[in-house]
């Protein structure tokens, strides 16, 4: 059994190696992977560049869906051309993007975790979420007729429980980071077991307390979800 593990091992490498394409343009290491994920059904792009000056790094999924892969396209661009166009004083910027999978009945949702390093006080990290059903991308207030009240009260309750939250926030970021409104449960995606709600950082509370998630089980909502 062991060398039948050893040996599937060993071919999954091959596989992932052999899909490795390496050119060079004008003194700049462009690396592009292509890895199929037999699992999730959508293949896993890297884009690597690196100059003297900036390195960059991102993992994307690519679907078979276009307005999907369009959405994601699109954001990913727009923290690339936002990330080009910052001044940097550090020896060398950076932006990293990796993303996660979650899987609900024929639900999909991708969590991209973005970070980025220009020598600022404070560098960028940060979360963006996509959910889909075929090539349809579900927004929030696609679960249920009244999600963004439910929310409104659950992530509030949470909130004034969470350890990040008690430690660096107060009352007022809480007033003016969760109001009723799609825009602030956006950042979503669906498990196996709970609806997470992302709130990135100086929304609900200073920079210093990061990223801060609130998970909410689907007992306590009213999903419909086929």
């Amino acid at each position: 059994m062991k060398h039948k593990q050893l040996l599937a091992l060993f071919l999954c490498f091959i596989i992932i190696f052999s899909s490795k394409i390496v050119s060079q343009q004008n003194d700049e290491i462009v690396e592009v992977k292509n890895v199929v994920s037999s699992i999730d059904e959508f293949t896993i792009e890297n884009i690597s560049e690196e100059d003297d000056i900036q390195k960059i790094n991102i993992f994307y999924p690519v679907t078979k869906f276009d307005n999907v892969n369009n959405i994601i396209n699109e954001k990913i661009q727009s923290y690339r051309g936002e990330f080009n166009s910052t001044n940097y004083i550090t020896d060398k910027k950076e932006l990293t993007i990796s993303f996660d999978t979650f899987n609900y009945n024929e639900y999909t949702s991708f969590k991209f975790n973005i970070k980025s390093n220009v020598g600022i006080t404070h560098d960028l990290d940060e979360v963006f979420t996509i959910t889909f059903k075929d090539d349809n991308i579900i927004q929030i207030e696609d679960l249920q007729s009244n999600i963004i009240e439910v929310l409104y009260d659950k992530c509030i309750e949470e909130l004034k429980l969470n350890d990040k939250f008690l430690q660096y926030s107060n009352d007022k970021w809480l007033s003016e980071g969760v109001i009723k409104d799609k825009s602030t449960f956006s950042n979503f995606i669906l498990t196996d077991n709970e609806l997470i709600v992302y709130f990135n950082p100086c929304v609900v509370a200073p920079y210093a307390a990061g990223i801060i998630s609130v998970e909410i089980p689907y007992n306590n909502l009213a999903l419909c979800l086929d």
